[in-house]
């Protein structure tokens, strides 16, 4: 039986085949999305959803974040809050690079007094490559470093990411992403779909 990571892979790479001919263009880092992901860290398994978006303040500069929430099946539950800041350079006609630094928090409920009002800061920096693939598909790869504070206690890791977006039309595209932190005791992995309205 196949897994949500093959399936979504192989839905993305099915598109790409059957897209037209690659035309040179630029990027955008002014968007509103939204999206959803089924995350497992150790044997907990976790569904996330949330909305953000980006706002370029000019031609390499731009300022992001997110509201979501993190629902674990056993009863507990995070509310997640992001902002960010970063930079994008012109590889080549067809690639950018994305230099980012991101801070997250994260507040746990439940009613559990052991699993309730636990904190947890996240502070990454990143180096994200987008590169069209053909005319309407981007691929995107991701590496970064980040460090976490839960409660007191910290701890810092790599975190990798990949991902296809599909661009229906110029301003929608639909994107499936995976990724994998090694922050902390347990790694974290994560496949994930989102929708994303660009100006």
């Amino acid at each position: 039986m196949l897994n949500k990571k093959t399936i979504l892979i192989a839905a993305g790479f099915t598109s790409a085949l059957a897209a037209g001919p690659l035309l040179a263009k630029d990027f955008s880092y002014t968007y509103v999305e939204g999206g959803f992901a089924d995350v497992e860290i150790a044997n907990d398994d976790a569904d996330q959803v949330y909305l953000g978006g980006s706002l370029a303040l000019d031609k390499n500069i731009f300022v992001r974040g997110s509201l979501g929430n993190l629902d674990y099946n056993r009863n507990q539950e995070f509310d997640t809050v992001t902002i960010g800041v970063g930079s994008a350079s012109r590889m080549s006609d067809r690639s950018d690079l994305v230099v980012a630094l991101d801070y997250g928090f994260a507040e746990s409920e439940s009613t559990n007094p052991l699993l309730d009002n636990i904190d947890v800061d996240t502070l990454t920096g990143s180096v994200m490559s987008r590169t069209w693939l053909t005319n309407n598909i981007e691929g995107n790869l991701s590496a970064g470093l980040a460090y976490q504070d839960v409660d007191g206690d910290s701890d810092s890791g790599a975190v990798l990411g990949a991902g296809l977006r599909v661009y229906f039309i110029p301003q929608f595209s639909v994107a499936a992403n995976i990724s994998r932190s090694f922050v902390g005791d347990y790694d974290t992995d994560s496949v994930g779909i989102n929708a994303r309205l660009q100006f």
